[in-house]
């Protein structure tokens, strides 16, 4: 239903009118897979997390163009099965109504991403739909947009392969929760499938499409009218909530390793908070209808939760939060970790 191909044509037309040429951001003069092993140790020791074997992660210092291609592949896997149910039986019109309007909105979505992406550590495919589960899943793949470091450190004052060793420490936080606790990314497989499965079973094509529609436009502020029932509604604040201690979780790890292994770290993140209040006016309403300040809101309050839980019970005591899918906090937990902490105590 979905015309990919001109998906990929809309967003790399609008990736390449602002990249950088390889000549221009200095590609290949960093040595990422060394940061990354050198990041992994320090990582291991603060949090008690031992990785499993490194052996097999896949690095990829991608364009704009690599990383638009690779992340088509997870549009495709989570929309089109949806698209394709909820499209039975709708009349010619209506489908390719819906097919122009998702088509534009993923394209003109990934063609801004790309340009802002610095990395982006991936686990896999997420299993939906009684797919096998990841208890054989080797290390993740982590792709740095390279070009797009170089471009960064330049607009905001910052050395360059400061910026380049912050954006590896962060994807590699990441690599200690997903590949330390691999249920994580099939419970997220499961949650994904319980807000999204009802919609192709309840609406027909254009209702669906119509409000697939806003929520890419409208993010976390449109994605509730996508909900049909309590426990959907349910399920998107849990999503919320594992989203928030996911993103948290790595920020405080991050802040507390970087300062021993990133030159001027204080400095570095203060231009890079900064940089995200300083959006040029398309920028700011790029952000507002696409969701994405949800994301920044998300890892401060992650973050909260994380330093109250560690200011008092340790990180072991933070890290009960990976034990199962029931010691995730509930959004009303990571608003208020002392809930969480109470509960914890019963368990």
């Amino acid at each position: 239903m979905i015309a990919w191909e001109a998906v990929r044509r809309i967003a790399v037309t609008l990736a390449r009118r602002t990249e950088p040429s390889a000549a221009d951001s200095g590609a290949g003069a960093f040595d990422y897979p060394d940061a990354v092993s050198r990041s992994l140790a320090p990582l291991t020791e603060f949090t008690g997390i031992e990785l499993p074997e490194e052996a097999g992660r896949r690095l990829r210092v991608a364009d704009r163009s690599e990383w638009i291609d690779f992340n088509i592949q997870g549009f495709g896997r989570l929309m089109e099965p949806l698209a394709q149910r909820a499209s039975a039986g709708a009349n010619g019109v209506t489908w390719a109504f819906g097919a122009a309007t998702l088509t534009t909105q993923i394209g003109l979505l990934l063609g801004f991403l790309s340009a802002r992406v610095l990395g982006q550590y991936d686990t896999g495919p997420v299993p939906l739909d009684g797919a096998p589960g990841s208890e054989e899943r080797g290390p993740g793949e982590v792709f740095f947009l390279d070009g797009n470091i170089v471009a960064a450190a330049g607009r905001i004052g910052v050395p360059v392969d400061g910026l380049r060793l912050w954006i590896v420490l962060h994807e590699m936080t990441h690599a200690l929760q997903f590949e330390g606790y691999p249920w994580l990314r099939d419970h997220l497989g499961t949650m994904l499938e319980d807000l999204v499965t009802p919609l192709a079973d309840r609406l027909g094509l254009r209702e669906a499409v119509r409000r697939l529609a806003e929520a890419i436009q409208g993010g976390g502020q449109n994605v509730q009218r996508l909900l049909l029932n309590g426990s959907q509604r349910e399920a998107f604040d849990q999503m919320q909530a594992t989203m928030s201690v996911i993103e948290g979780y790595s920020d405080y790890v991050m802040h507390n390793v970087g300062r021993t292994i990133v030159p001027d770290y204080d400095h570095l993140s203060r231009r890079m908070s900064q940089s995200r209040m300083q959006r040029s006016p398309l920028e700011t309403l790029v952000f507002r209808i696409s969701g994405l300040d949800a994301k920044l809101e998300q890892y401060r309050l992650g973050e909260e939760f994380a330093s109250a839980v560690v200011s008092r019970q340790g990180m072991s005591g933070l890290n009960r939060v990976w034990t199962r899918p029931e010691t995730l906090p509930s959004l009303a937990e990571v608003r208020d970790p002392g809930l969480w902490m109470t509960r914890m105590e019963r368990l």
